[in-house]
Parts: structure tokens; C-alpha cells; sequence
């Protein structure tokens, strides 16, 4: 014992040099700051009172904001306005000392953008013990977010896939059997009208086997492009919903370049005008107005000569908070009828052949949609015709 507590006093013994605990806690900060510099997250510091104290390089990277434009402001400048109750409950989880893991969320960029992102907060104490502060880590997963988004839409798109194929199997012998009633019909009808209207009527059962098959995949392209009078094509969708027309006394009106004409498949140029023909009467209400029009027109990019044709309606205009999903598969606001795949596929029949489709919307009363899809003539030049004054 005696040896022991000579030891202890003894001056001769080492003592740990104060500049050394020093110059180790230097480099520990260094290499913390280091760490914290090079990481692809977003690292931040704050008081308790939601105040930045400090600002990773990945932070500006991400939000968009320097560090000198947000150290000494609050966090909140990153929140959206309806998720500014997400700092109070964060707070008030780091002042009770709790930790937040993997909270996903959105947060908002220097320019206006809306990112996806995943948040860890922990409290900050200092040498006593008090919390006095928190340190987030917050990580864009937006990129991450769209691929789920699309992968979730692919399983739903298969899904549909699988349904249709069975449904596509099963409507097989019933449309054969129409057809041959529709055959036998031609052939005991006495006035050409009736004659007219069979023909149609087995022309479009035709269509509607055409459009499955060719919707569902298992369609083996026997349909070959023609050179289609659009005035004509026009006329053909129209007629089909003459009867809704009369039933919500609508007024259409054509303007329509003469001899204008396109090269493509009659039955997918019907399939996209009738979507556009539908949504505009269903849009409109009693006693509305619906235009269409056709021109010769140029691709806004490539100048590649084409036609445009427009379909507009005077009804209630699209939502502005809908716009933006409105060319999304299964997106529609017809909730009892709507299947949502209307658009998607006029979008992408058209896309597929050089083409676009856009729109314009407005909520005002009496203002409406307009419609506005453009196809690549794809074949031979025709003869020049005079441009339709719209």
C-alpha cells in the first residue's frame, strides 16, 4: 500500500501533457469535419428553436441554398407551407431527447422544387448533458421515389395486361357472332341507309378487335398505313357519337383543310380522335359547343411537314391541380367510367409515330380545353393545299 501511494505521489512519475489532449481533440474535430464535408447527404445543425447553425456543401447541393444564405434563418425556409408541422413535432421529439429515423418527407429547394427526402435528427448536448440542439442528416430520395412510382406502375400496367388478355379470349366468339348477324343482316336489308349503317356497324366491330389485340399486344401488325383523307376520318368518329351529341344538344363545329390528308393506320388515328371526341363531350355540359379542326402544320422542333388537328370544347376545364397528371396511366376524374387509360395511350400512340399532343386549360366559365395533337405525314408528298384560315 505503502509503495502504491508513494507511486502516486511521486513528481518523478509521467503526467499527460496538456497540449497533446489538445491536439488529439483538433484532429478528431478535423477528421469529423472532413467526413461531414465530403458526404453526399445533406448534414445540418440547429437549435432548439429550429435555427440553422450550420451547412454542408451536399446541403447547398441539394437545397439549393448557400451556406451564408441560411445559417442564422430557420429551417422552415425549406419546408413546404402545409408540412410546417412537421419542425414542431420534430422539436419537440429532440427536446424530450428522442431520436428521428428514416422520416420521409418533402422538402423545398431554393428554386420553388419539391424533392423527396429522408431525415435522421438527433439531439445535440453539450459537455453537461443538455440537449441544446439537433444534427440532421437528410438524404434526396426523389430519384429512388420515381423508380418505386415506376415499378409500382409496371406491376399495375401487367396486371391490366393479364386481365385484358382473358378478357380479350373471352369476347372472341361473341364478336364472331356479331359479325356474322351483322353479315346476314347486309344481306336481307331493303333501304340503302340500313345497308350504311350495318356496314358501319361492322366496320367498327372490326376496330374495337383491332384495338384490343393491338392494346393487349398480342396484335401482329395485318393493318398496313394508307393515305386517309382526314375530313373523312373525321367524319367517321363523329358519327359514332351522333346519338350523345343530340342527347346533350351540343353544337360541333368542323374546320377542315381541304384534301388534307395522312399516312398512318386508320385505326389507331380513329382510336386517338375518338379519346379526345369523348373527353370533350364529357366535359361539355348541356347545350355546349365542340370544334375540330385540321390543318397542315410542322413539327415545333424538327420542322417535319405534318397535320395538326385540334379538338376544343367550351366545358368546365381541367383542375389545375390535375394538369399535371393528366397524360398518367389510370390518372382520371370521370371516378364512375373512367379507366384512365385514354390519354396515356393516345400520348403514347402518338409519340411512338413522331408525334406530340398538348393542351391548354382554363377554369374561367364557358372557357374549356383545347386539345392539340400533331402527326408526321409519313409518306409520299401530296399536293399542296391551301392553308385553312382558323
Amino acid at each position: 500500500m505503502g509503495n502504491q501511494k508513494s507511486k502516486e505521489t511521486d513528481p518523478r512519475a509521467p503526467h499527460p501533457d496538456p497540449n497533446s489532449v489538445i491536439s488529439d481533440e483538433s484532429e478528431k474535430a478535423m477528421q469529423l469535419a472532413a467526413i461531414i464535408e465530403s458526404s453526399d447527404d445533406a448534414i445540418v445543425s440547429k437549435d432548439l428553436n429550429g435555427i440553422v447553425t450550420s451547412w454542408n456543401s451536399s446541403a447547398e447541393r441539394i437545397f439549393g441554398y448557400k451556406a451564408e444564405e441560411i445559417i442564422g434563418k430557420s429551417i422552415t425556409l425549406i419546408i413546404p407551407p402545409e408540412l410546417q408541422s412537421d419542425e414542431l413535432m420534430i422539436l419537440s421529439r429532440i427536446r424530450a431527447g428522442q431520436r428521428v429515423d428514416h422520416f420521409q418527407t418533402v422538402r423545398m429547394t431554393k428554386q420553388g422544387e419539391r424533392i423527396d427526402v429522408s431525415l435522421t435528427v438527433s439531439p445535440v448536448k453539450n459537455p453537461q448533458g443538455k440537449i441544446i440542439g439537433a444534427a440532421k442528416i437528410a438524404r434526396d430520395i426523389t430519384q429512388q421515389k420515381k423508380l418505386e412510382a415506376s415499378l409500382q406502375m409496371s406491376e399495375r400496367l401487367a396486371s391490366v395486361g393479364r386481365l385484358a388478355a382473358t378478357v380479350a379470349h373471352e369476347i372472341n366468339n361473341p364478336l364472331e357472332a356479331i359479325t356474322n348477324f351483322i353479315y346476314l343482316a347486309k344481306q336481307q336489308a331493303v333501304s340503302e341507309k340500313a345497308k350504311r349503317y350495318l356496314a358501319a356497324a361492322d366496320h367498327e366491330l372490326k376496330r374495337v378487335a383491332h384495338i384490343a389485340q393491338q392494346t393487349l399486344g398480342f396484335y401482329r401488325d395485318n393493318s398496313q398505313p394508307t393515305t386517309l383523307l382526314v375530313a373523312d376520318v373525321i367524319e367517321d368518329v363523329l358519327a359514332i357519337y351522333e346519338r350523345k351529341f343530340k342527347y346533350k344538344l351540343l353544337h360541333v363545329e368542323r374546320q377542315i383543310e381541304p384534301g388534307l390528308t395522312l399516312f398512318t393506320v386508320e385505326g389507331e388515328l380513329k382510336q386517338v380522335l375518338s379519346n379526345l371526341v369523348v373527353n370533350a363531350i364529357d366535359a361539355s355540359s348541356e347545350g355546349g359547343r365542340i370544334w375540330l379542326r385540321a390543318r397542315t402544320s410542322h413539327h415545333f422542333q424538327s420542322g417535319e411537314r405534318g397535320v395538326r388537328i385540334t379538338v376544343a370544347d367550351n366545358g368546365a376545364g381541367i383542375p389545375r391541380e390535375d394538369r399535371a397528371k393528366l397524360f398518367a396511366p389510370f390518372f382520371t376524374t370521370k371516378k364512375r367510367v373512367g379507366t384512365g387509360l385514354g390519354l396515356w395511350i393516345t400520348k403514347d400512340l402518338l409519340e411512338k409515330k413522331g408525334g406530340h399532343i398538348r393542351f391548354r386549360s382554363s377554369n374561367r366559365e364557358r372557357s374549356g380545353t383545347v386539345m392539340s395533337m400533331y402527326l408526321p405525314h409519313g409518306g409520299p408528298e401530296p399536293r399542296r393545299h391551301a392553308e385553312l384560315v382558323a
